[in-house]
């Protein structure tokens, strides 16, 4: 087990709560980070949305270049400390502006 660190945002870019972390295991895939964190944030912002509708992006610059990782990549040691925070990128609710 490890724990991975991540920023939850929204769809538009903006920090939706600060950086957190959740455990894994060591071969833990992007759906396992997905399903970890809609776990933690099922309440609060990630109400109503699904797991799998989260995108995860290794870093800043993968996210600003919109290069999303698949969901079967490994996670390995990415996420490994807070200034390496994956990022997850949650959709917009429908009816939100």
């Amino acid at each position: 087990m490890k724990d991975t660190w991540f920023l939850l945002v929204g769809d538009d870019g903006r920090a939706l709560t600060s950086v957190d972390r959740v455990t894994l295991p060591s071969n833990a895939v992007v759906v396992d980070l997905r399903d970890a964190v809609k776990e933690k944030n099922r309440d609060s912002h990630l109400a109503g949305i699904a797991a799998a509708d989260l995108a995860v992006f290794e870093e800043i610059t993968a996210f600003g270049a919109k290069q999303k990782l698949e969901e079967g990549s490994p996670i390995g040691l990415v996420g490994g400390s807070k200034k390496e925070a994956l990022i997850a990128q949650a959709p917009s609710r429908i009816g939100t502006p």
